[in-house]
Parts: structure tokens; C-alpha cells; sequence
């Protein structure tokens, strides 16, 4: 009987346990489905999720992807832009973030970020000076 009782105990908190981890994480689980379902969703729950992800102090490289690629397919271009902006900080040598930084922000109406971007791309594939 006493072994039965544990086991009853047991599953309950695994139950608890696995509820507060899903109920914390649900952005980043969210930001690990597949893109397709991600943006057959509502714009408004992705903006929720990507903000609370984005409010985090690190993330991985997958989840900035995520967020990156579906803002841009939503047309939420401020998300896209934060999420490139924390890439390109992690990966400054990666020219094509900054690329997709550059192109972000040109169509947020950004154009002078656009074309500093742009140049630091140019410089670091030519390996020349502005």
C-alpha cells in the first residue's frame, strides 16, 4: 500500500512540475514549433510570445531565427529588427545577420541604419575599408 501511495505522490508532482515548466517557458516552447503552424496562428499571440521571449536575457540562436523569420512573415518588422539586432550582437562576424538587419530596418523606414549596415556588410566581405 505504501508503495502504490508513493507512486500516487510521485506522478502528482511530476504532473505539478512539468505544469509550472510549460506555464514559464510557453514562449520559448511556443517559438520551437514549426514555422508553418507558428504563422497559421494569430498575429497577436506570436507578438505576445516574441515579446516575453525577446524580454529574456539570453536566448538561443534558434529562438531569435524563429522570431525573426515569422515577424517577418507576420509584416511586424519592429520584432524582426529586435530579434536580428541580438544576432548580430551574438554573431558580429555573421555578414549575412547583418544583411537581414540592414534590410529590416530599410523596410521599417530606417535608412540610415540601413546603409551603415549595408557598408559594414560591404567592408567585411571585401575586407576594405569605408
Amino acid at each position: 500500500m505504501k508503495l502504490r501511495q508513493f507512486a500516487l505522490i510521485f506522478a502528482v508532482l511530476v504532473a505539478i512540475e512539468a505544469s509550472v515548466f510549460a506555464y514559464y517557458y510557453d514562449d520559448l516552447l511556443f517559438l520551437r514549433r514549426p514555422m508553418g503552424l507558428i504563422v497559421a496562428g494569430s498575429p497577436d499571440g506570436f507578438r505576445d510570445r516574441a515579446e516575453r521571449a525577446l524580454a529574456r536575457e539570453r536566448l538561443t540562436r534558434s529562438h531569435l531565427e524563429t522570431i525573426a523569420q515569422a515577424a517577418d512573415a507576420f509584416g511586424t518588422v519592429d520584432l524582426e529588427v529586435r530579434a536580428l539586432e541580438r544576432l548580430a550582437i551574438d554573431y558580429r562576424s555573421d555578414w549575412n545577420v547583418r544583411l537581414r538587419l540592414a534590410d529590416a530596418h530599410r523596410r521599417a523606414g530606417q535608412y540610415a541604419q540601413a546603409e551603415r549596415l549595408y557598408r559594414e556588410a560591404l567592408e567585411i566581405t571585401s575586407g576594405s575599408p569605408r
